[in-house]
């Protein structure tokens, strides 16, 4: 061919000689097939890229999915949090109110243990110690029931008090065994312990006109004299603080008055010291009056009480 070009290639192998038609057809046949391949290889990468990227699309999702959901759950523990932080107001309110009841049951408690002189083991509950002031109140009550204590009319004062004196009206030197208390004609007369009226009626030889004796538990007895009137008579049974006669003039009397008097076993005893005594004092008594044997008869009165509450 007169229009193509001669190319010789000399290698050790030997000489090859080439038209540059042939070579430029084997090029294109080469690139052709080179195209081909970069194609295909394109396409197959692509294709790979598709499903990786659609896995890692499938992935991103699934993540989304997952962090939707701890978004949520986030959001319902942050409102879980918010309604706790609520509670835990509530309950601080709560127990500020409950510690404020407390205090004021604590002084409340102080209150009732230094009104009855109680004064508690230490390192106890409150309830322990509410439980044994309690106890501690039922037996001095039960106590203050069976003894007298108390005043048997309204206090207006006193006009002849207990011991040696110039009768009124004898003008002679006696031993006075009561009390003369100051009290207008027909003042309500009160008993001052639970007991037995062993006598109401006029006594002409003791000079106390009408007298009422009422028998108590543990050897204790009261009189009444120069009484007006009797509410109760011989035999009946009363209580504490009920009515049982109205004062007068009756007998050796220079006035309207009530003589009272407390026996002990037959023996007199200063009225004085069992007028004054109650649950806010109660431990004077103890110490003012040696007539008594105290220990022994509190126990007798718990004994007795035992006894009640295992029948």
């Amino acid at each position: 061919m007169r229009d193509s070009t001669l190319i010789t290639i000399t290698t050790l192998n030997g000489s090859k000689q080439y038209t540059l038609t042939q070579l430029i057809k084997k090029f294109i046949l080469g690139f052709g097939i080179l195209f081909l391949f970069f194609v295909v290889a394109i396409c197959f990468s692509v294709r790979y890229l598709n499903a990786l990227v659609d896995e890692k699309t499938k992935q991103i999702e699934i993540k989304n999915q997952e962090l939707i959901k701890k978004t949520n759950k986030i959001s319902y523990l942050l409102s879980q949090t918010n309604a706790l932080q609520i509670k835990v107001s509530a309950l601080k309110n709560e127990i500020a109110q409950k510690q404020k009841l407390l205090n004021s049951v604590n002084d409340k408690i102080d209150d009732i243990e230094r009104i009855i002189q109680f004064e508690p083991p230490k390192n106890v509950t409150y309830t322990q110690r509410l439980d044994l002031a309690k106890i501690d109140l039922v037996n001095k009550k039960m106590v203050l029931n069976s003894i007298p204590n108390g005043y048997p009319v309204v206090y207006t004062g006193i006009s002849s008090k207990f011991g040696w004196r110039i009768h009124p009206i004898l003008h002679k030197r006696e031993f006075h065994t009561g009390l003369d208390l100051r009290a207008k004609l027909h003042t309500p007369v009160y008993a001052t312990a639970d007991g037995i009226v062993e006598y109401a009626h006029y006594h002409k030889r003791s000079g106390y006109g009408n007298l009422l004796i009422i028998d108590h538990n543990f050897g204790f007895k009261t009189m009444f004299g120069h009484l007006s009137k009797f509410v109760v008579h011989q035999g009946d049974f009363v209580r504490k603080g009920q009515l049982v006669a109205y004062t007068g003039n009756s007998g050796l009397s220079s006035g309207p008055h009530l003589h009272y008097e407390i026996r002990y076993l037959g023996i007199v005893l200063n009225p004085i010291y069992f007028i004054k005594w109650s649950l806010k004092d109660y431990n004077h008594i103890f110490k003012k009056e040696r007539k008594v044997k105290w220990q022994s008869l509190i126990r007798a009165i718990q004994w007795q009480k035992k006894l009640i509450q295992q029948q």
